[in-house]
């Protein structure tokens, strides 16, 4: 019965394959995840300006971001794997989707196929799903469901995701996906993606951040990426943005400080809510700046080069530490 091609198939990522052994792989910071994707030689039915995957776009479609998902023999995937999990080189498998007519059934056949040989935690990134289908993927064994909103309010969703894309998405009914998979999955057990550099403000940014955190939604932040063969988008980035809603976020996410504490000026942070001293201490312990997600990724260079890392996929050194002290305005 299962003759197509879709479930012979996988998309893994470049560093993925090199953790299990399948490409020779040159790596400072082999990943800690194995990042996959459900294999369809279609274009995915929304229309993300960012994507290259999109519909309206000219992209490879085995490019997401900077990161190159690779199609390769799901058998021999999924065998490898339990064996790298086992081995305690990989902790996770996170599974990427695309919509297209068989992505339901190309999904659950991959989890199903992860399942027959190992323990090892599943998170799946998906766009907005019925109950049925949330309960149905924890049934499974999915630990970790994601819903990506990329963008950090409504107006911004729509010009690179929804309606002023010429795309399917709605920020309401994104949000009203991450909440009703909240109450399947559990507080703490879903997140969301937030591009930053797409046109946001910090303060969009962390006051989105804020309000997820209170429902228990986490956020993991990506940097924007114009890869070739998508649609323009106006893009603010700079690593000194991205810096501060990355620290805003930890601030947040550790309980340390509330939007509500800190101080902002035509949408930039002035004040993080916490005295300088204790600000020092935690820009030095060098957490903020790692790689945030679901437990245990590290998602290396997914959107970073080796001249300028936005996410750190391990402890950032002294002399980084240095440059992210700058890049905060936080003179010695």
């Amino acid at each position: 019965m299962e003759n197509k091609t879709s479930t012979k198939k996988v998309r893994a990522s470049l560093g993925t394959l090199g953790v299990l052994g399948m490409e020779l792989v040159l790596m400072d910071a082999p990943p800690t995840t194995a990042y996959l994707q459900i294999y369809t030689d279609k274009r995915c039915q929304a229309n993300c300006r960012f994507c290259s995957q999109a519909a309206g776009a000219d992209g490879d479609l085995k490019q997401i971001a900077r990161g190159q998902y690779m199609p390769s023999d799901l058998d021999e995937v999924v065998r490898r794997l339990g064996i790298a999990f086992e081995r305690g080189y990989l902790k996770r498998a996170c599974i990427q989707t695309v919509m297209y007519s068989d992505m339901w059934g190309d999904t659950t056949h991959l989890i199903g196929r992860i399942r027959e040989v190992s323990s090892i935690p599943i998170s799946l990134s998906v766009f907005p799903l019925s109950d049925d289908k949330f309960v149905a993927l924890k049934e499974m064994g999915v630990e970790e469901l994601v819903i990506p909103l990329d963008a950090c309010n409504p107006e911004l969703f729509s010009k690179i995701k929804g309606k002023d894309a010429d795309s399917i998405y709605e920020w309401d009914t994104h949000l009203d996906g991450i909440r009703r998979a909240a109450h399947v999955f559990g507080k703490g057990a879903v997140g969301t993606h937030l591009i930053i550099g797409m046109g946001e403000s910090a303060e969009d940014a962390l006051m989105l951040i804020d309000e997820l955190h209170a429902e228990g939604v986490h956020s993991a932040l990506f940097a924007y990426t114009h890869m070739p063969g998508t649609r323009e988008v106006t893009t603010n980035l700079n690593v000194d943005h991205y810096r501060s809603v990355q620290f805003g976020a930890y601030l947040i996410r550790e309980g340390i400080a509330s939007f509500a504490d800190m101080t902002f000026n035509d949408g930039k942070v002035t004040d993080f809510g916490i005295p300088d001293s204790q600000l020092i201490g935690y820009v030095e312990r060098g957490d903020a700046f790692k790689t945030t997600g679901c437990p245990d990724c590290n998602r290396p260079y997914a959107t970073e080069t080796h001249q300028e890392i936005f996410n750190f996929p391990k402890d950032p050194n002294a002399e980084e530490i240095l440059m992210i002290k700058q890049q905060l305005g936080l003179g010695e």
